[in-house]
């Protein structure tokens, strides 16, 4: 067994023992990495994927296009990487609607905004999107009606009134992105929020709620508050100053510059 192998072995034995908890994400990605590029040394791609994409999650949301950006990435290690985050995407979708078949009723704002940060995962700029509900509260159709930059989407209440009108909807909710992560709303947010919320009104149709999405957080128009999530579980409900505070807390204790790399 040559050097390389011996390697690859050793990561299969440690996730059988310990499961992904028991390996850094390096070593998560190297593993994936041994299932689309069968030999060679596949340490130095995942470490350079990671730099380019700064998490195992920012690999796994990426598109094909970005991934094969990277040195030593093909076709083959892209579509590869860019599925699990799909499919990942999708049983997290599955998950909330409590099967494949069943229509996932969003009638709070944990369920709403758990939602909308799953079907979000892969967006790199401002993305608005709208999901037409029935009376229930009832999914019937989720639709992205513009695409931005990554500091902007233009919120144009048009084609979000076609989209819930073509639909048949009793009631809409709006989200967007904020590829910061930060879910802070602008000056711009909130005037596009009051401009749709009058327009849905002139055609009958409710406002559920208008949502603004950052790094497992939601920030909800309708009531001022901030949801954290951990996954699509809701673990904490705070204010938006609560929030911010938190946000600095977390820069302060950021890890400075120049920490020693200890890459294996």
């Amino acid at each position: 067994m040559n050097e390389h192998a011996g390697h690859r072995q050793r990561l299969r034995e440690t996730y059988l023992k310990k499961g992904v908890e028991g390996m850094a994400d390096h070593q998560v990605l190297e593993l994936l990495l041994t299932y689309a590029q069968p030999r060679g040394d596949v340490n130095p791609l995942a470490h350079r994927l990671l730099d380019r994409f700064d998490s195992l999650e920012g690999v796994l949301t990426a598109r094909p296009e970005e991934l094969m950006q990277v040195q030593g990435v093909g076709e083959q290690i892209a579509v590869f990487l860019s599925l699990i985050g799909e499919v990942d995407r999708r049983t997290l979708l599955q998950r909330l609607s409590g099967g494949q078949k069943r229509q996932p009723i969003l009638s709070t704002p944990a369920a709403l905004g758990g939602y909308m940060l799953a079907l979000s995962l892969q967006d790199r700029y401002e993305t608005l999107r709208v999901l037409c509900l029935n009376r229930k509260f009832g999914l019937i159709h989720q639709a992205v009606v513009a695409s931005g930059s990554l500091t902007e989407v233009l919120a144009d209440p048009r084609p979000i009134l076609e989209t819930a009108i073509a639909h048949k909807a009793c009631f809409l909710a709006v989200a967007h992105n904020h590829p910061s992560g930060d879910v802070t709303p602008s000056r711009e947010d909130e005037a596009a929020a009051a401009r749709i919320e009058a327009a849905a009104e002139t055609v009958g149709i409710g406002v559920v709620d208008q949502l603004i999405l950052g790094r497992g957080a939601v920030y909800s128009l309708r009531s001022g508050r901030v949801l954290v999530f951990s996954g699509t579980d809701l673990v904490m409900d705070q204010t938006l100053d609560a929030y911010r505070e938190t946000l600095v807390t977390s820069s302060s204790l950021a890890e400075p510059a120049g920490q020693t790399d200890t890459r294996i």
